[in-house]
């Protein structure tokens, strides 16, 4: 009929108007270095077809020791040279012809070069009267470490049109310090990494696991003072083990098996009892989200976002460095009821708010100026 032909007209039309959301991400793409924000990007492009999201991408990878060593020093020449190839492929983007974005997004992780060349970026942005979602892949108040940093990091916050953090700590100094409003974004994982099998909890605590770069800030310290005190729990740390943690006395229930690939750091997850994260800083943690995602009940200190994402019966919070704390949260998971409860909570927190589709269709909001 005529009025169901003008219907699907329309709905074409939609589809159409959809389908043309264009957007520019400045973000780190690598194939060399998959941590941090590089995974966030694959994940997010390989969500865009099925969103209806058109993407070009301009990419900050690193480049010299630093793509591929984790804790290697910054070289001025390199990031001189990175910075000319971001700002030369980023005029080709902002000249194309027939191109119009109708937003860009910025990744940063408020590094003090990265957050001056993150500026210059976010202001070639701006002048071509595009959209700007500045994103912040970081605890914002631990990274801000001097006036110089804080100084960019407001002119940066003041170009935004929406400014995106991890956790709660980054909302609230945005708002003390610039008088900024920001949306909490939580990073995502893929959904099948969402357990579906229910785990069977009996018995003691035999095994906990921890994954991330095995070093001090990481929480090496204290993993190590908890073997100690329960010998009869198998710590297994895996990920590639800072030099000065190698030199150290390792209690005999801890193993470094090093790094691994994902596939089987997985499976050596779905083997441990617990997930403990004494990490002294974060943003919003993968290794925290698979975790849960595989069922894992968790110790985690109050940083980043730990707090957010444990909150409704997930896993017990401690304050950084609080060893006696730790020790009080695994004898509490020694009730296999506690584990099971705290399991299935996590699993069903990560399948609702930390999976492609939630995260992207707040994304396309904040694209779209709705939120």
């Amino acid at each position: 009929s005529r009025r169901s032909l003008r219907h699907s007209e329309r709905r074409a039309d939609e589809r159409h108007w959809v389908i043309k959301m264009k957007i520019l991400l400045v973000s780190v793409r690598s194939e060399k270095s998959h941590g941090g924000i590089a995974v966030w990007t694959e994940r997010f492009l390989g969500g865009c077809p099925s969103h209806a999201i058109e993407c070009d991408l301009v990419n900050t990878e690193m480049i010299g020791k630093r793509q591929t060593q984790a804790g290697a020093r910054r070289n001025l020449v390199d990031e001189i040279v990175r910075s000319k190839r971001i700002f030369s492929d980023l005029k080709k983007k902002l000249k194309e012809k027939d191109v119009k974005y109708d937003a860009a997004h910025l990744n940063t992780s408020c590094g003090s070069f990265g957050l001056f060349r993150d500026y210059i970026v976010a202001k070639k942005i701006v002048k071509r009267g595009i959209r700007l979602i500045t994103h912040f892949h970081c605890d914002i108040p631990f990274w801000i470490t001097n006036p110089i940093n804080k100084y960019f990091l407001g002119k940066l916050v003041r170009l935004s049109n929406e400014r995106l953090v991890l956790c709660e700590n980054s909302r609230e100094y945005l708002e003390r310090n610039f008088s900024a409003s920001s949306v909490k974004m939580p990073n995502f994982i893929e959904d099948t990494l969402v357990s579906e099998i229910e785990r069977h909890y009996s018995g003691k605590v035999r095994k906990a696991f921890f994954v991330g770069r095995v070093e001090i800030p990481k929480g090496a310290k204290e993993i190590y003072e908890l073997a100690r005190r329960f010998p009869d729990i198998e710590f297994e740390l895996v990920g590639s083990v800072d030099s000065v943690i190698a030199s150290w006395d390792k209690p005999e229930n801890v193993t470094l098996p090093g790094g691994m690939p994902h596939e089987q750091v997985i499976e050596h997850m779905d083997g441990a009892d617990i997930f403990v994260f004494p990490s002294h800083t974060e943003g919003f943690s993968m290794a925290l989200t698979e975790a849960m995602a595989r069922g894992l009940p968790s110790v985690a200190t109050d940083v980043g976002a730990n707090k957010d994402m444990l909150d409704g019966g997930c896993g017990i919070v401690v304050s950084k460095g609080d060893i006696d704390a730790m020790e009080e949260a695994i004898k509490l998971l020694g009730d296999p009821e506690k584990r099971r409860e705290m399991s299935q909570n996590s699993i069903r927190k990560v399948r609702d708010n930390y999976t492609l589709e939630p995260i992207m269709n707040a994304l396309k909001k904040c694209y779209e100026g709705k939120r």
